[in-house]
């Protein structure tokens, strides 16, 4: 009887951000295809499931591996699980593998680590450049979430480009949608926003290059004069250098119109989304970039930082300018706020852009892999 355990551990954290979302988005989509005759699944985690996540269709179970220590699980528990009770195949949907086990696979998310280092502290690079050659050491097969990580895995690996599947990120589109006014409004009038802002989603953080969008919206503001109604909101959890960015923030000749909302569930993203003006996401490195595309399926026009998994992603959907060109930033903002017929064209580009990808097609492609290694 072919058994495939699935670590949910990342799925079930209440607050998610990239690594978690995938993992919770793909299980979802793998519970909707029907198993092979015999076949079953196993969900792993520390702790009960929780939500959607715990609704299990016939032939799935959850199984709650409690770990006594406040680290090391999957190396621990996970580890001793996998030698007791032994499935045919088991699936991380993160970098870090078991220390035993046979038919293991992981996806790849990104190796921004050892591409940009400074932008990373210095004990978070060791831990990931450890788990990820790890990974690449022994998983039978890789999954990569976009062509471009694929690529980087071959270039700065030298991983068999056969071991790697393509397996990438997609959009709830149940949540990121164009929403009529009558649910916008409500929403924004509650925190007091107006219909003349740019948005920021995602950690607020050194990789994600805040402070150069925030630099270029202190350059559109200058010239724009006494009363411009234009804001700039910043949506996500503090990371790296947050102190920093911050201060720079109190300090800004533009505050009085910059509006910080921390962390936000996504129904609340997705009802800033539709009433912003465009998505700016100016990170140094992605190895995929969600949030562009969440944002281009709620119709937003998009200002993305032109870089390889962007340029993959976003293709024509988006107006790129590189990550350390704060005018140019500047200027890419002023296109939008001044040209409705760009900003239109960018709308329309978007949404075929997420019509290209789906969690149903990536689970499809998971199931495939996985049940090639049974």
């Amino acid at each position: 009887m072919p058994i495939i355990a699935i670590d949910a551990s990342s799925a079930n954290k209440p607050q998610r951000s990239g690594v978690e979302w995938y993992a919770y988005y793909l299980i979802e989509a793998m519970k909707t295809r029907a198993l092979a005759a015999g076949e079953r699944v196993v969900l792993f985690s520390p702790t009960p499931l929780a939500g959607t996540l715990a609704h299990l269709p016939a032939g799935w179970e959850s199984r709650v591996l409690k770990w006594w220590l406040p680290m090391g699980w999957m190396k621990g528990r996970v580890s001793w699980e996998l030698v007791r009770r032994a499935p045919s195949v088991f699936f991380v949907p993160a970098q870090g593998l078991p220390l035993f086990g046979k038919n293991l696979v992981a996806t790849i998310h990104d190796i921004g680590f050892r591409r940009a280092p400074t932008l990373y502290e210095s004990k978070q690079v060791r831990v990931l450049e450890r788990m990820t050659a790890a990974a690449i050491r022994r998983a039978k097969k890789l999954f990569a979430v976009s062509e471009f990580t694929k690529q980087e895995l071959v270039d700065g690996y030298r991983v068999d480009a056969q071991r790697i599947v393509v397996a990438p990120n997609a959009v709830n589109l149940d949540v990121y949608k164009k929403l009529d006014e009558a649910t916008i409004a409500p929403f924004l009038q509650a925190r007091r926003l107006g219909r003349h802002y740019f948005l920021y989603v995602g950690r607020m953080d050194a990789k994600k290059n805040v402070k150069t969008l925030i630099r270029a919206f202190e350059l559109f503001k200058s010239s724009r004069g006494t009363g411009d109604p234009y804001e700039l909101v910043l949506v996500g959890s503090p990371g790296l250098h947050y102190a920093e960015l911050k201060k720079y923030v109190e300090h800004s000749p533009a505050k009085a119109s910059i509006r910080a909302f921390g962390y936000l569930p996504e129904e609340d993203v997705a009802a800033l989304i539709n009433g912003a003006i465009a998505f700016a996401f100016p990170s140094w490195y992605e190895g995929f970039g969600v949030p562009p595309l969440e944002a281009a399926a709620c119709g937003a026009p998009v200002i993305a930082s032109n870089i390889g998994a962007h340029r993959e992603v976003l293709g024509d959907a988006a107006i790129f300018v590189a990550p350390g060109e704060p005018e140019n930033w500047a200027k890419a903002l002023q296109k939008i706020a001044s040209d409705k017929a760009v900003a239109d064209d960018l709308r329309a580009k978007g949404f075929a852009r997420v019509a290209a990808y789906s969690w149903e097609k990536t689970a499809e492609v998971v199931w495939e892999t996985l049940r090639s290694l049974v």
